[in-house]
Formats: C-alpha cells, structure tokens, sequence
C-alpha cells in the first residue's frame, strides 16, 4: 500500500492557481533575502533544505502537523 504522499496528485487548477502563485512568492522571497543580504547562492540552497527537512513525511514537525489535523 502506497502511502498518501506518494499517491496524491495536484489537480490542473491547482498547479495553475495556488501552486504557481505560492511558488513564485517563495522565489520572490529568496531573491529579496539574497538581495538584502547578499548572501551566495550556497546559503539559499541551505537554507530551503532545512526547510525542506521539516516538511519530510516522517519529521517531527510533519508528524506534529498531521496529528493536529486529524483531530
């Protein structure tokens, strides 16, 4: 059995409306952050993988999340 986030799939309106417009907010952030900071490219790479830690499915803070919306 496949577990749900390797099964779940973002509808076309989906990527098109809030995927897209979350995505390019976040890139737009990032560019700001360097710009203000000047920091290398390295840092922002670093920076979205601590990020992208804490959503893993099985992290702390993932598990947190969920068990908050189950009930």
């Amino acid at each position: 059995m496949k577990k749900e986030f390797e099964t779940w799939e973002p509808s076309y309106e989906e990527n098109r409306g809030i995927i897209s417009s979350v995505y390019e907010f976040i890139k737009g952030e990032l560019s700001e952050l360097q710009e203000v900071t000047k920091c290398p490219d390295s840092f922002i790479y670093d920076f979205i993988g601590r990020i992208q830690h804490e959503w893993h499915p099985e992290s702390c803070h993932s598990l947190a999340r969920n068990k908050k919306f189950e009930g």
